[in-house]
């Protein structure tokens, strides 16, 4: 049966980043949902994010420098709330965190004060709660998930068949 697979990350930021998984989920026989393709609808964006989410097998979670859009109730990132939708329905959950370290980012897209601090304790429960990814480019992001999601999902071509 074809799966669905949910992207979910900051789009400013990340947006190259989004291209290239869109790219590569090309590879293999699934449905993409993600904020890309959403059409008009009459939900709000948050509860659009959230359908999406429940219509799916799996949550793939990109993690940079930015919260990204707040929800003002409830404080929380629509990344944050996103995740937290799909781990509350026990969707299959790969999460890929940018690598503090060894990426080079450009300051515009780093988050700094509340933001920042926000980010960082919803970093700490995606490490508590997954064993996750690092990244510090698309190329790099692009070569893990293939290699990860090779494990979940069929590829979309036929491999030729071996003569004896």
């Amino acid at each position: 049966m074809r799966q669905t697979v949910f992207v979910s990350s900051t789009y400013q930021d990340l947006g190259t980043h989004r291209k290239a998984i869109w790219e590569l989920l090309g590879e293999f026989d699934v449905a993409i949902r993600g904020m890309e393709d959403f059409d008009a609808r009459s939900e709000t964006p948050l509860e659009t994010c959230l359908i999406e989410v429940e219509q799916s097998d799996i949550y793939l979670g990109i993690i940079g420098f930015r919260l990204g859009s707040v929800e003002e109730l409830r404080g929380k990132s629509y990344t944050q709330l996103e995740y937290e939708r799909a781990y509350e329905l026990k969707k299959t959950t790969l999460i890929y965190l940018i690598d503090d370290e060894n990426a080079r980012v450009q300051k515009k897209f780093i988050d700094s004060g509340l933001s920042l601090e926000k980010l960082e304790a919803f970093k700490d429960t995606l490490r508590d709660r997954h064993t996750v990814g690092t990244f510090i480019s698309e190329e790099d992001l692009v070569q893990k998930l293939r290699r990860d999601l090779g494990r979940h999902l069929q590829t979309s071509q036929v491999s030729p068949s071996k003569s004896d």
